[in-house]
């Protein structure tokens, strides 16, 4: 099963192929002389759960057999077979390569037996395998325990057995090795730690892989700061708005911003929150989008993705969100005769627990979808007249953010779910014989990072456009302005001539506090509030060229937008005033606060039990570093008093607890400090 193509995730890879000839020495391996070639890729940049491509093609008169691919321990000189199977040193739970696959994103192993039939075709015969990152350890029963770590430190090996006649005429196993070079997936880490004063920061998951890059670039620039610049929690859009209202984060990036009428970053009725006022500088430009994931039989029987290709109305597209595949009967026959991929297919894999999905989390991506439905086919947008749907059938919908708040709601129509890893894990773990179309709304850069095809959706003048980057940047120009500036889409907007607009496209905003940065107890946070005009200066200028795939860089008229609007930021009255401290000296003093090393330290030393469930470490270290940031906060803002400092112990105790609790799965942990001390802030 392949899942590389015009989809494929360029962010966190190099797409690249890599063509074995003879002699070639790779991490301590000789690859001999063979009369076919294999190439892989990408080898760079990999990450977990990335797919691997392996081509195998050979001359005529030289067919092969079979090819089998396995991740195995990198610096071994792998042998060919003297038998009909391949070299020990190849056996699975051996002494090279493990009995259980590197993480559960990942193959244990992958036999191609098309290459017999393929390999001497001018395309060769191609396959793929999931590779992870992590460690495992298993049991070798010739040398004991064996353990292999494949991580951004340490390269291991993809190993491509290819049975054939040699160029000596022997018909064999001959190993082609290749080192696989792993991203490194924590900038806070890749960047020596957290910068002093680091910038906290909230977002959709859709931005995950652009922090990355962009962080781990910026830090290594000539002038740039010690440190990562920011620390960024991934827990919706929705809530990373509600974050910044309660001043809990100093940043938050969001294609919706306080719009109005999508609501965001103002809490729940039973917990209502003010808009802080804020700057709204524009970092990038993306879509919102449905895709399809899964796929179809490829020229050689494997899987690959569905093409860039697939065409649908607004009216089915209307049906399919609304009513979900069971109410598509009517459609089924239009979406086959227009789509041949589908048709071979089938339009829906029923299999999956994600048939038609979306996510639960409140995202602009679902209020500009459904918002963009609601007003091109109101008729259309409504729960289907059907007693399937009890006292809500008929009713109409509205545009809303959030889909598991919807109402009417989305119960039995779609399948939501709870941030991208369980749509990305959903897909993989689809047979490689298993076809049929897995659908979502998602941003475009989602889209491409789970290597899902973005469909071409009828506009208002009936023609077809997919999110390119000439129709996103065609689109720009036809938004319109908010009262504060920003940029929206318009649902109807078409061209009469010339590249169609797609009408979904959005600018991503940098959501910034106007305001002046202080402490909790109202002392400017000097250091940060550079660190924050610094971090955006670089993303709207050279980490343009980081943002990664699916997120198109800022026009010049945007970039020039940005910059203006960085210069706003800081600028306004923090609304508080700093409290003097009596010191010992009878001066007005801020009392000395516990080093941030000390709190890094005793998460560091903190291990977890052997059932904890361990949350990504870059996420660890971004709530980590946000804590970080905010401690010296909490120790001012309680020691104006003898009784106050006794307070702040206890709240610097309740910090280093809190931040063990990290490895066992603890996320959020700004509010949750902010709900154990209380009165404290």
């Amino acid at each position: 099963m392949i899942r590389v193509g015009s989809a494929a995730l360029v962010l966190l890879l190099a797409t690249m192929a890599v063509t074995v000839v003879p002699s070639i020495e790779e991490a301590g391996a000789v690859n001999i002389p063979t009369p076919w070639t294999v190439t892989a890729g990408p080898l760079t940049k990999v990450t977990d759960g990335q797919s691997i491509s392996i081509n195998v093609t050979s001359p005529v008169e030289n067919p092969v057999a079979a090819a089998k691919a396995q991740i195995c321990r990198a610096g071994v000189d792998y042998l060919p077979s003297v038998e009909s199977d391949p070299d020990p040193d190849f056996a699975i739970g051996g002494v090279n390569c493990p009995s259980i696959p590197i993480s559960t994103s990942a193959d244990l192993t992958v036999t191609d037996v098309g290459v017999a039939a393929n390999a001497t075709t001018p395309a060769g015969q191609t396959f793929s395998m999931f590779v992870g990152v992590g460690t495992v350890e298993w049991q070798d029963t010739a040398a004991g325990e064996q353990s292999l770590t494949c991580d951004p430190l340490n390269p291991c090996a993809l190993v491509v057995e290819v049975r054939g006649t040699d160029n000596a005429g022997d018909f064999r196993w001959i190993p082609t090795v290749f080192t696989l070079e792993y991203l490194t997936d924590d900038p806070i880490a890749g960047c020596g730690g957290p910068a002093d004063g680091i910038i906290s920061a909230g977002s959709s998951d859709a931005l995950l892989q652009a922090w990355i890059s962009t962080t781990l670039d910026q830090c290594k620039r000539p002038g740039a700061q010690s440190g990562a610049a920011t620390a960024q929690s991934f827990a919706g859009e929705g809530a990373a708005m509600d974050s910044f209202s309660r001043k809990d984060i100093d940043l938050v990036y969001s294609g919706l911003g306080y719009d109005p009428a999508a609501g965001l970053g103002l809490g729940t009725r039973s917990d209502p929150h003010v808009a802080r006022e804020s700057v709204a500088v524009p970092i990038a430009v993306d879509a919102a989008v449905l895709a399809i994931g899964n796929g179809k039989a490829g020229p050689n029987g494997n899987k690959v993705p569905y093409s860039d290709g697939i065409e649908l109305t607004l009216d089915e597209v209307t049906a399919m969100i609304t009513g979900g595949p069971q109410q598509m009967n009517d459609h089924l026959g239009p979406i086959a005769a227009r789509n041949p991929e589908l048709a071979t297919t089938g339009i829906f894999n029923q299999y999956s627990p994600i048939v038609v999905g979306g996510p639960s989390e409140a995202e602009a991506t679902s209020w500009i979808f459904t918002n963009h439905l609601d007003l091109l086919r109101p008729d259309g947008w409504k729960v289907p007249d059907s007693g399937a749907f009890g006292p809500e059938a008929g009713m109409s919908r509205v545009a809303d953010a959030s889909l598991a708040l919807a109402a009417p709601s989305f119960q039995g129509v779609l399948n939501l779910y709870s941030g991208r890893t369980i749509l990305d894990k959903t897909i993989k773990t689809q047979g490689r014989d298993t076809y049929g179309g897995i659908y979502s709304i998602v941003d475009r850069a989602t889209a491409l990072a789970l290597n899902m095809s973005p469909i071409r959706i009828e506009n208002a003048n009936g023609d077809f456009v997919g999110p390119t980057p000439e129709s996103m940047s065609a689109a720009l120009p036809l938004m319109e302005r908010t009262t504060d500036g920003r940029l929206m889409p318009v649902p109807a907007m078409t061209a009469s001539s010339g590249e169609q607009p797609y009408p979904m496209t959005f600018v991503v905003y940098a959501i910034a506090p106007k305001a002046a940065l202080v402490d909790m107890a109202c002392v400017p946070r000097a250091t940060s509030q550079k660190l924050l005009a610094d971090w955006l200066t670089y993303l709207t200028n050279e980490g343009q060229a980081s943002l990664g795939q699916g997120l198109e860089p800022l026009p010049p008229a945007l970039q020039a937008e940005a910059a203006t609007a960085i210069a706003q930021i800081g600028t306004g009255s923090p609304g508080c005033t700093p409290p003097a401290v009596l010191g010992a000296a009878g001066s007005a003093s801020i009392p000395p606060v516990l080093p941030a090393p000390t709190a890094v330290a005793a998460y560091r030393s903190t291990a977890p039990s052997a059932s904890a469930t361990v949350i990504p470490q870059a996420v660890v270290d971004a709530e980590l570093a946000a804590v970080t940031a905010e401690l010296p906060e909490f120790v001012r803002a309680s020691s104006t008093t003898t009784t106050g400092s006794l307070i702040g112990l206890l709240i610097v105790f309740a910090l280093l607890v809190i931040a063990a609790m990290a490895t066992a799965g603890s996320t959020g942990l700004p509010d949750r400090l902010r709900k154990i001390v209380g009165a404290g802030k």
